[in-house]
């Protein structure tokens, strides 16, 4: 009897060490699967698995590993929209690690900061080049966190560009359990430039203003002060000083008023078919008085191949009259003035050209004279009555035909200015468009 027992004690021993064993190596295999994210497919039946207890425990682990499969395909799906939506966004977009190494650069930010290279991998240190944009990311790391946004300036093949930059901490890219500082710069130098034009535009206009307001301020002070005992000589003279200036300032004004108007895209054209030709010879006529009576001339140079087409005869007569004034204004000793007309049909425009033997405009001028309140040569402008706001009329208006304008000179052999208008269409033989 005790032999028996003792058999099946050991039985039950050996049973109960196998069960555990196939249980330990089946928890083992459902281990090795978690950590390789697949699921456990047991050689054993379901009644064996059942036997062990661990039915349940697989089918649970197998529904984690899908689900957690499915999160990662979503998550990286998710990463790959994200990271494609910030390599096309204008705006740079830059993410580093804390060892200052570039996890992430969009094409904005390999553009700006090497020519369009790949900048990942790369250390901030040997990729930013602006001293600003450094200090800011120092103070960003001292902060602990993100920055508010703050104005930096960084050099770019020659050229200032301004930048609203700020900075926050997010999740790793190398290191997704580590922190990462996401860097975007928003591009304000548009804004920049505008504001400095601005700033320019309002000095420029009080300055402009305020001379003939003085001298019509100080001369009408002069006549009341001095009614009694002032001879009307002087009062005649005082009043023709104040007539002038405030004649003066009406001029100002009507070309503040245009220049508004055109650069505001209010000046609509009031363009028709017709031809151009009588619009210059209308000039010519008109300036053929002013003329000295022996040294100058004024002629037309027209393309008889020009017939009509759409232009407002109103702006053009005023870009014509500007410039032809210019040249009495700026150049009265000239000798031949000449209005040139010609035809580019294949670059489907018609180039017009106001060209005078004057004496010149200095090469360093040239690329100022279209700006607003610029003048080659500013006390003897303000003489001859110049706003300096005509040759930036003249622009905007041949702008807002389509057309482009330059001005080409040497000084002492004359200054020709050139612009062109849309011609539309093939030239039949008779002129007409096609």
């Amino acid at each position: 009897m005790a032999v028996f027992f003792c058999i099946l004690f050991l039985a039950t021993t050996i049973g109960l060490l196998l069960h555990i064993h196939r249980t330990r190596r089946l928890l083992r295999e459902l281990k090795d699967a978690l950590h390789a994210q697949r699921r456990f497919l047991p050689e054993a039946s379901k009644a064996t698995l059942k036997l062990h207890g661990v039915a349940g425990l697989i089918r649970e682990a197998n529904d984690f590993i899908d689900r957690h499969k499915l999160y990662a395909e979503q998550s990286t799906g998710y990463s790959k929209q994200i990271e494609a939506m910030l390599r096309a966004v204008q705006e740079v977009v830059v993410v580093f690690n804390s060892d200052r190494v570039i996890e992430f650069a969009n094409k904005s930010a390999e553009k700006l900061f090497r020519n369009g290279l790949s900048i990942s991998g790369l250390r901030i240190d040997s990729v930013f080049r602006s001293l600003s944009l450094l200090e800011l990311l120092e103070a960003s790391v001292e902060e602990g966190g993100g920055s508010e946004g703050r104005q930096i300036s960084i050099e770019h093949e020659g050229e200032t560009f301004w930048f609203e930059a700020s900075c926050a901490k997010v999740r790793g890219i190398t290191e997704p359990r580590g922190l990462s500082t996401l860097l975007v710069l928003h591009d304000i130098t548009r804004l920049k430039r505008l504001e400095v034009m601005r700033r320019e535009f309002i000095a420029n206009v009080s300055h402009e203003l305020r001379t003939p307001l003085t001298i019509i301020k100080g001369f009408a002070e002069s006549l009341v002060d001095d009614e009694a005992t002032m001879p009307p000589e002087s009062r005649t003279r005082f009043l023709g000083k104040i007539l002038n200036n405030a004649e003066r300032l009406h001029v100002l004004v009507e070309d503040l008023l245009a220049l508004s108007r055109l650069e505001s895209q209010q000046g609509e054209l009031d363009s028709e078919m017709q031809p151009l030709r009588p619009l210059l010879e209308e000039i010519v006529e008109d300036y053929r008085s002013r003329l000295k009576p022996q040294g100058q001339a004024i002629t037309l140079d027209f393309d008889d191949r020009i017939g009509v087409f759409a232009f407002d005869r109103f702006r053009v007569n005023q870009v014509l009259d500007n410039l032809v004034v210019n040249v009495f204004r700026y150049a009265p000793d000239f000798g031949l003035l000449t209005l040139r007309v010609r035809l580019n049909e294949e670059a489907g425009k018609v180039e017009c050209a106001v060209v005078d033997d004057g004496p010149g405009i200095p090469e360093s001028d040239l690329p100022h004279i279209f700006e607003r309140f610029y003048r080659v040569d500013k006390g003897r402008s303000k003489e001859r009555g110049g706003t300096g706001l005509g040759l930036s009329i003249v622009k905007h208006i041949v702008q807002l035909h389509g057309g482009t304008i330059h001005a080409e000179s040497r000084l002492g052999e004359g200054t020709t200015i050139h612009f062109s208008l849309p011609f539309p269409g093939r030239v039949s033989e008779t002129g007409s468009v096609i």
